[in-house]
């Protein structure tokens, strides 16, 4: 049999106290970026992905196309545009997550518009006022592709948008519809 035994300068702490210097550790501010549509605007919160983020006067706005950037105002921001919001961490826990926007871009590249426009079209067809997406769009093949909740009724739903037509199918394959935002 082995006995080990070590002795100590040190004082033990308890390990309560040891999770709340991690926890304390965590919740230092980190900075962020958020990349992703605006399918929200209410007063001074702006939803992005599954993101509220509280906007205030003293948000900067920007509007650019990955090498040009011009200043903007809160006005200019419309749902279904595409964004860059930078802010400090970490997420407020709550559903959805919610953080206090530093400065946000909006993204005009050629791409990014497209992208916008087809969102919008299927917001204003289908007159969703509480969209949620969850997760990253995914874009291939002149489609882009949401995995979203309405917030309204609580629906989970997936969208794929024909970037040029405007054209959508929701659900799965199986029941898919094809409709056409435009």
């Amino acid at each position: 049999m082995l006995f080990l035994s070590a002795c100590s300068e040190e004082e033990a702490k308890p390990a309560e106290t040891e999770e709340k210097e991690e926890t304390a550790a965590e919740q230092e501010q980190v900075e962020m970026t958020e990349s992703g549509f605006i399918t929200q605007i209410r007063n001074d919160k702006v939803l992005v992905n599954n993101i509220y983020f509280a906007v205030d006067e003293e948000v900067t706005v920007d509007s650019g196309n990955g090498s040009d950037s011009t200043e903007a105002v809160l006005s200019d921001i419309r749902t279904g545009m595409k964004v860059e919001i930078d802010y400090k961490g970490p997420l407020e826990q709550a559903f959805p997550l919610q953080a206090e926007a530093e400065s946000i871009t909006i993204l005009n590249d050629t791409e990014s518009v497209k992208q916008s426009e087809a969102l919008q079209a299927y917001i204003n067809k289908e007159q969703l006022a509480s969209l949620l997406i969850l997760g990253q769009p995914i874009v291939r093949d002149n489609e882009i592709g949401f995995l979203f909740n309405n917030m309204d009724t609580g629906k989970m739903q997936e969208v794929r948008i024909d970037l040029d037509t405007h054209e959508y199918t929701e659900g799965n394959e199986e029941d898919a519809e094809t409709e056409d935002a435009s």
